[in-house]
């Protein structure tokens, strides 16, 4: 069976469920709130390249905002509020990513990825709260990253953030599980994603090879030979969220083909 026929055997039913995603444009933010909408689920996704104020298609809902600041996310507070009586899910997914050493980084590199990767899910989490309280089955997940995990030479602000997420969804697991919510993260490897086709872009100029040469780099690092999909990132938020997750608070998941096995 083809990966692709292989993504695709999950199911779940979130029918009546209201889920937000952040980085809902493209990636695995989209392929998240996609299986959500294909589950039954109400989505409410964010990104700010979404072109009009609110796309509606079916029950997704793409919404133009940014996680940037905490005056951004008040306005997203103010928008959920006045249309969800509750909210079921939060995935934090929103994201940047700078291939820079420490000397070339500026310190509004430092500000902005911290604003995004880390802030932004802070203040996120802090806004949505009201709402998750008001759901019976509230669940959080937040975009990690095995760069968060076993740091490499060359993104130290990427690896400081997502290092920052574990971190923090261990902790809110422990604050928040009390109240019934649960909180976990997922960790993905070389994804074929937007953002990690333009780090393979970056890394070949600055290395001087073919971006399908630091590609095939790239899937070798995995113990199954290739890079993942972003429908197989998908299904694990997807079972998080779920009632098989029931008992599942303050974990990370891996998805990386095996890259941290070697």
């Amino acid at each position: 069976m083809s990966v692709s026929a292989r993504r695709k055997d999950f199911s779940f039913d979130f029918t009546g469920r209201i889920a937000v995603v952040s980085g809902a444009f493209q990636g695995i933010g989209r392929s998240v709130a996609d299986a959500l909408v294909r589950s039954g689920a109400e989505v409410f996704g964010i990104d700010p390249k979404f072109s009009e104020s609110t796309e509606v298609v079916k029950k997704f809902h793409g919404i133009r905002g940014s996680v940037e600041s905490s005056e951004d996310v008040e306005h997203l507070k103010d928008y959920f509020m006045d249309r969800c009586d509750h909210v079921d899910f939060l995935i934090n997914n929103a994201g940047i990513y700078f291939y820079k050493s420490i000397e070339d980084s500026t310190d509004s590199d430092f500000e902005r990825i911290i604003s995004i990767n880390l802030r932004g899910y802070f203040f996120m989490i802090k806004s949505i709260l009201p709402l998750l309280k008001r759901s019976d089955s509230p669940s959080i997940v937040n975009m990690a990253s095995v760069s968060g995990q076993r740091p490499e030479a060359g993104h130290p602000l990427y690896s400081m953030t997502k290092g920052g997420i574990l971190a923090l969804t261990r902790a809110l697991s422990a604050d928040l599980g009390r109240l019934g919510i649960r909180v976990n993260s997922v960790s993905p490897g070389n994804i074929k994603t937007p953002m990690n086709d333009a780090d393979i872009e970056e890394q070949a100029r600055i290395r001087g090879m073919k971006p399908e040469e630091v590609e095939r780099e790239y899937a070798r690092e995995s113990v199954l030979g290739r890079r993942g999909e972003a429908e197989e990132v998908a299904s694990v938020v997807l079972f998080l969220l779920s009632s098989a997750a029931s008992y599942i608070n303050g974990a990370d998941i891996i998805v990386d083909g095996g890259l941290l096995l070697v």
